[in-house]
């Protein structure tokens, strides 16, 4: 039950609605909803990094941690590289 309540895009949800009380129109929030969507391939990351490394490597907790969390900013970094090359954002 704990992984699907941490699953919820609660910080997205909240942002659009804040986006849209401060005056942006439903195209922008559109917009903003479509980067999240192609940010979440490398937000991934973390969650298949991090149990490979303790389950089949034996890394501890933080060592892994740290391992997952770096490779998800190479992967953000890379995602974002690729959505302006290829036209995906503003």
């Amino acid at each position: 039950m704990a992984a699907v309540l941490a699953s919820i895009p609660i910080v997205s949800v909240l942002s659009m609605m804040m986006m849209y009380h401060e005056g942006s129109t439903a195209l922008q929030i559109s917009e903003f909803a479509k980067d999240i969507v192609w940010l979440l391939i490398p937000s991934l990351l973390i969650f298949l990094v991090m149990p490979w490394l303790i389950e089949s490597k034996g890394w501890d907790f933080y060592p892994a941690l740290a391992a997952g969390l770096a490779t998800t900013v190479m992967g953000y970094f890379a995602m974002t590289q690729a959505m302006e090359r290829f036209g995906l954002s503003d």
